[in-house]
């Protein structure tokens, strides 16, 4: 599995498929990204100003427009954008 700074470097690439686990147990397949052209003009540093855990990514949800987060100890699987078919 990649590492948090891989995964951090991908999002900011591009869009990213992650596979986890919930906290409340259920499995969660999210496109997502840290890439500021993907992101709102009003909300491209939220993430930056957010207490840090350094368990866990802030991203930007592609699907429902809105920030979300993941424990990287939860990740099953995290695909770059070639899941996109790019």
């Amino acid at each position: 599995m990649s590492n948090k700074e891989t995964m951090v470097e991908s999002l900011h690439k591009g869009v990213c498929q992650v596979t986890f686990e919930k906290t409340d147990g259920s499995k969660r397949v999210m496109k997502c990204t840290l890439n500021s052209s993907y992101l709102p003009q009003n909300l491209n540093e939220e993430s930056e100003t957010k207490e840090s855990n350094p368990n866990v990514i802030p991203v930007w949800d592609i699907d429902a427009n809105s920030w979300r987060s993941f424990r990287i100890d939860s990740v099953e699987e995290f695909q770059t954008g070639s899941f996109l078919g790019g």
